[in-house]
């Protein structure tokens, strides 16, 4: 795919589907920049570049625009400049509306919105005057599917694809393409939070008709396809990788009943 040499940023890659897309990317030839709040990205980077590979591990607060382009100048010194971002980074929060405090829902559209919006600004600035680079949007299928307690993941997903959207005819004409990829549910911390709340394992398997949760590698192959040129034409577009699970209305099984001797 010709991705050798070129430079990728990756927030929310100390661990999960952000890990897994800078493992993949490494292996296919690119330099990654890791970003996290967490600071074992510095460690698992690290990792990575013993490996061979060019890799950095950044700290950032993506909800911090003074904390981003320092991240970003940061990964462009030590890199050079990015041809691909993926905004990986995000939280989610449980909760009752009626309930909810104001700072969980504030904590969740800053991570998951306002940061997607902060780095995709720092990214373009150095894209647009180089005449071209790729963005990709990790959102969920949260985004279009209705969850109960958990308004404020749902919404910024939703607000992340169309983010996503409305930026790809912006920035077109610069040549940078942009999409999003709605992963289901992906073997990852978020998911063992989910389980460790009380979902059953077997229940949630139930709704994906894959039979299976869907891996970091599932998503980290459709990032490199996206962030090469045989995807040139292809932005604004909002992918899921979910095994059909947002597709999917399961119907609750009964008894059949007793067949009417009558016919009616």
């Amino acid at each position: 795919m010709m991705l050798d040499g070129r430079v990728a940023v990756i927030t929310g890659a100390a661990s999960g589907i952000g890990r897994g897309i800078a493992t993949d990317l490494l292996r296919r030839g690119m330099s990654v920049a890791l970003l996290d709040m967490d600071d074992r990205v510095i460690d698992v980077a690290a990792g990575l570049a013993s490996e061979g590979a060019r890799a950095v591990g950044i700290t950032v607060d993506v909800t911090n625009a003074a904390s981003v382009r320092d991240a970003f100048g940061q990964a462009e010194a030590e890199l050079g400049p990015p041809w691909l971002l993926v905004n990986s980074a995000g939280v989610l929060a449980y909760g009752a509306t009626v309930e909810m405090p104001e700072a969980d829902w504030d904590r969740v559209l800053d991570v998951d919105l306002k940061g997607v919006f902060l780095c995709s600004q720092a990214a373009l600035r150095s894209m647009i005057p180089r005449g071209g680079g790729r963005i990709v949007n990790i959102t969920s299928i949260a985004g279009r599917v209705a969850r109960p307690t958990q308004i404020g993941y749902c919404a910024a997903k939703a607000g992340a694809d169309h983010f996503t959207r409305c930026l790809s005819i912006e920035v077109a004409p610069q040549g940078v393409t942009v999409n999003a990829i709605a992963p289901g549910m992906t073997r990852s911390e978020m998911l063992e939070k989910v389980i460790e709340r009380g979902s059953s394992e077997g229940a949630l398997l139930a709704l994906i008709p894959s039979g299976r949760f869907a891996l970091p590698d599932d998503h980290a192959a459709l990032v490199a396809w996206l962030a090469s040129d045989e995807a040139a034409q292809v932005t604004g577009q909002v992918i899921s990788v979910d095994g059909g699970q947002s597709l999917f209305q399961p119907i609750a099984t009964a008894p059949r009943p007793s067949a009417d001797p009558s016919g009616r």
